[in-house]
């Protein structure tokens, strides 16, 4: 805007007035956005002989304002075209960047719905409801990322910005799982069952079927204890890698443990198998196998081998019917029953090991005879290529495969004739070992200990079966201690 003066001269005539025009200087200026992220830069024209602007007047003003990284560039072309009034941009601030939040990445469901498992054909299992979600110590559950903190900006004018930083992951560790040392994984301390419980996975040790184990719950295959407190119904299979307990009775099912078996009430034509003990209230009709001690208060029928001992003295301890073997002793308190049943009951490695070695025997005759035949094909055809100079492919085919399979036999042949040897000396070394019946032993029943059967012919009462000084088997006087 112009500035207009008043000069009087007295040498003028009276009333006379003369205006003079002040120049006008050329200006450059600054304007900043809002949030000072940007720098505007503008200049005007210089007037009624004032200075223009100039390239010094424009880096005198960046320098002032501390403009970043200013556009001079931009700033020469605006002066050199006299583009007067024109605002451009002239600097430029770099935002900060704000920290990204934490995240925690589930590697399992944290939700559950029991339903049928489908095959890889589409059939369905409706016995496999997905109720156990089995996980093993050092199996990562969760992967974790850390928040970060951002990076520093600045404004169009220099002054720091600082960036809002990032919130750790909301989570919680659960009982039997712990976070690493980086704090980036979250991971099973223990094996057991992975269980969703509010707000965090927590692992049970101890799988616990409140009521029974049936179409409600499905097959249980779990690789931590089993604690059942009802029943287990038909049909029905439970597998642990550790002990299997059920308050109630099993009926017509599948018990397959790492560890021990423990049916308070009883079994009812079930298969129980067993690495460690199996105690039974009762067994009735059911197979059982253990590497350990069997007890039962009562076992009819069925099937029982141990590797331990064979107990059956608590209450009536009667056994009657069946095939039962024990490895390292046998007591109970009735063996048979009144009407004679047919009771066979076997003591002792060295029985078990007899049939073995009886079966190896039978194996290698057989190996034997095929290897001779393979013998004569071979010398056969053998014969043939030296008087033809060459087999068909077929009878070249036939030669090799004679010749590969004699010699795999005879490798086989080794092998069981060693076993056989390993089993004729622990023979030799087995000590002695005794039936005790605590109250009646009724006849139908056979015994075998080693390689010797005894069958009762008569009615006894607290009797020992075991080897005379004649080495037969024979009835003696009960005054040895219950194994």
């Amino acid at each position: 805007m112009s500035e207009n003066i008043v000069d009087k001269n007295p040498t003028d005539t009276e009333n006379s007035i003369k205006i003079m025009s002040k120049p006008i200087d050329g200006t450059a200026s600054i304007q900043l956005s809002d949030d000072k992220m940007e720098a505007y830069l503008s200049i005007t024209e210089e007037r009624d002989g004032g200075n223009p602007v100039t390239y010094g007047d424009i880096t005198s003003i960046i320098s002032n304002y501390g403009l970043v990284n200013p556009d001079v560039d931009a700033a020469s072309v605006l002066l050199n075209e006299k583009h007067y009034g024109k605002k451009i941009r002239i600097a430029k601030g770099n935002p900060a960047k704000n920290g990204k939040d934490g995240t925690i990445q589930y590697l399992f469901e944290t939700t559950s719905e029991l339903v049928p498992k489908k095959g890889k054909l589409g059939e369905v299992d409706y016995k496999d409801l997905g109720l156990v979600r089995n996980i093993t110590e050092g199996e990562i559950i969760a992967v974790i990322t850390h928040p970060t903190e951002g990076t520093p900006g600045v404004n169009a004018i220099g002054q720091d910005i600082i960036p809002v930083a990032g919130k750790p992951a909301n989570y919680v560790v659960g009982a039997g799982t712990a976070i690493n040392d980086e704090g980036t994984e979250i991971k099973a301390i223990v094996s057991g069952n992975l269980v969703w419980a509010k707000n965090s996975f927590v692992i049970e040790q101890t799988l616990v079927i409140k009521e029974d184990v049936d179409v409600s719950t499905g097959n249980i295959d779990f690789i931590g204890d089993v604690l059942v407190k009802g029943n287990v119904a038909e049909n029905f299979t439970i597998k642990s890698k550790r002990n299997i307990t059920v308050n109630g009775t099993v009926t017509g099912a599948t018990i397959i443990a790492d560890g021990n078996v423990n049916i308070a009430l009883g079994s009812i034509n079930s298969d129980i198998v067993s690495q460690g003990d199996v105690k039974l209230g009762f067994c009735e009709s059911s197979k059982v196998e253990c590497k350990g001690n069997f007890s039962s208060q009562s076992v009819i029928a069925g099937e029982v081998f141990c590797g331990g001992s064979f107990n059956a003295t608590q209450n009536r301890g009667v056994v009657y019917g069946g095939k039962h073997i024990a490895l390292n002793g046998f007591v109970a308190n009735i063996i048979g029953s009144e009407n004679y049943t047919k009771t066979q009951v076997t003591l002792g490695n060295s029985a078990v090991l007899a049939e073995e070695k009886l079966e190896l025997s039978n194996k290698i005759k057989d190996l034997e005879e095929r290897t001779k035949k393979l013998l004569q094909v071979a010398e056969v055809l053998q014969e043939q290529k030296k008087n033809t100079g060459q087999l068909s492919a077929d009878r070249e085919a036939m030669l090799t495969t004679a010749i590969r399979s004699r010699f795999t036999f005879q490798r086989e042949i080794k092998v069981l004739t060693g076993r056989i040897k390993e089993i004729e000396t622990e023979l030799d070394s087995a000590g002695e070992q005794y039936i005790v019946v605590h109250k009646n032993l009724w006849p139908g029943v056979t015994v075998r200990i080693g390689g010797e059967i005894l069958i009762v012919d008569r009615h006894l009462t607290k009797v020992m079966i075991g080897k005379d000084d004649a080495g037969n088997l024979a009835y003696l006087p009960f005054t040895r201690p219950s194994p």
